[in-house]
């Protein structure tokens, strides 16, 4: 087996098409029109027109993730084959885009709760929160998925290779999972050792699962991966461990394979390349702030620094500012290479090669531990959920915080000074030296939060952030 390393001047930019390839051509690579977006067929990388066809061939992966990005932003609500969660699809209120506690839906895509910035996989402002159980959620942004993704594969590796030699529950990033609640059901981290950062709960492992579990909750779409596997996913990376009984309506709706395993799989390779938050401005009152956090103790849980062995994106993008030229701008770097494995093209006698990330070590500048904690009860939800105490939440990344109009779980906090404030339980310490912090040193730290953002995707994909660093096209 040849392997052929990516040329990175040549391709930057073909690769600048990433998201931008027309959707008519895309569309026609699969031979599916965008309602049948959700319902394509698995497959396997040898046999066009599938999704691991789509994400895998040289010329398509980038196809592969427009395609997911596609599914994202349905609007299901428009097609009436689309499934509602065993009720009349005729009793969602297309108008009704903001979810209430007596909703039927709370949504009809993705961005709908996800829908800051626009046309982003961002956060729900608080008029958009969701509500699970009694309790109210403000929807998070999914920037950086596939790193998150990583640092909990890989934690769960550390905690469990430490179990086998009866030593500390400590990660390679020094996370101790045996300090505060500890390592128990609804603890740190459950009692099998999985770290799940996904969900204010820290409810699941990966983002596939996630994603499965939120488009039946939230959309009233079921995912073949979560109710039409007859193995299960005892692994609850939220891919079936078995083959998928195709046809089946498990939720009575009327509707069978409303999200097939192939459409799943481009989601969620949307969603694991999805590009890291920015930053602003860095000002001498924004190095203040980043000192002053970390002195009063807020990095012990909000963590800079998060190291990744093995980068699973094919493809990094962030912003930044440059003082220079007083804009906003963006980094691009390519992160795959090709492998010949001897497949052609059965039409045009070619070899198309398979696209393989380099899976190189990475720094993600996250600010979380990805760890349970409790957090007192003046942050508390209503109720308990999914087995976890409804004080105990995993620890919120603060990459984008910034760009938040009003913050915690639940949205409920106006202000980042409220936000603070408002920690307790293991977070009691911390909290206690911000309130002491001079008006000023406050000021300093929120400045160092607000030069973390997001940013639009759209703004970089039609160049009004210009790609400057990195693989420029």
């Amino acid at each position: 087996m040849s392997i052929r390393r990516i040329h990175r001047v040549v391709l930057a930019p073909a690769l600048f098409c990433l998201f931008i390839i027309s959707f008519g051509h895309s569309s026609a690579q699969v031979s599916l029109k965008p309602a049948d977006l959700a319902r394509t067929p698995e497959g396997e990388s040898t046999v066009r027109g599938t999704a691991q066809y789509l994400i895998n061939r040289d010329g398509h992966a980038r196809d592969g993730i427009q395609l997911g990005r596609s599914i994202f932003h349905q609007d299901f609500a428009e097609f009436k084959d689309s499934g509602c969660n065993g009720i009349p699809c005729s009793l969602r209120n297309r108008n009704a885009t903001r979810a209430a506690p007596d909703s039927r839906f709370e949504a009809s895509s993705c961005a709908t709760c996800h829908s800051t910035p626009d046309g982003s996989a961002g956060y729900g402002p608080r008029d958009q929160s969701t509500f699970t159980n009694g309790n109210t959620i403000r929807t998070p942004d999914m920037f950086g998925a596939g790193l998150i993704q990583e640092l909990a594969i890989e934690a769960t590796e550390d905690l469990r290779k430490a179990d086998v030699k009866h030593a500390a529950h400590i990660t390679a990033n020094g996370v101790n999972y045996d300090q505060g609640i500890g390592v128990k059901n609804g603890g740190g981290v459950d009692a099998n050792l999985i770290v799940k950062p996904f969900g204010r709960k820290g409810i699941e492992s990966h983002v596939r699962a996630f994603s499965s579990r939120a488009a039946f909750k939230h959309l009233g779409i079921q995912a073949q991966d979560a109710f039409q596997c007859p193995d299960g996913d005892k692994d609850g990376d939220g891919r079936c461990d078995g083959s998928i009984t195709a046809g089946q309506d498990p939720d009575a709706d009327g509707v069978a394979d409303e999200l097939t395993q192939g459409g799943l799989s481009l989601l969620e390779h949307y969603l694991i390349n999805y590009p890291l938050p920015g930053r602003g401005p860095i000002t001498t009152e924004v190095r203040r702030g980043e000192q002053i956090f970390a002195r009063i103790g807020c990095t012990e849980c909000h963590r800079p620094e998060m190291k990744i062995r093995q980068d699973p994106r094919i493809e990094h993008v962030t912003v930044f500012w440059n003082p220079d030229s007083k804009r906003y701008e963006a980094e691009r770097r390519l992160q795959f290479h090709l492998i010949d494995d001897g497949y052609q093209d059965p039409d045009r006698r070619r070899t198309v090669a398979l696209v393989v990330p380099n899976r190189q070590p990475f720094t993600a500048n996250v600010y979380s531990d990805l760890k349970r904690h409790d957090m007192g009860p003046r942050m508390a939800d209503a109720n308990d959920e999914d087995g976890v105490s409804k004080s105990v939440f995993i620890t919120r990344p603060l990459w984008g915080a910034g760009s938040y109009k009003n913050f915690l779980h639940d949205g409920s906090a106006n202000t980042l000074d409220e936000a603070t404030l408002r920690h307790g339980g293991e977070a009691a310490a911390a909290r206690k030296r911000f309130a002491e912090l001079t008006v000023k040193e406050r000021g300093y730290v929120n400045a160092f939060l607000k030069s973390h953002v997001l940013f639009s995707v759209e703004d970089v994909l039609n160049a009004k952030i210009p790609i400057t660093r990195g693989d420029v096209p």
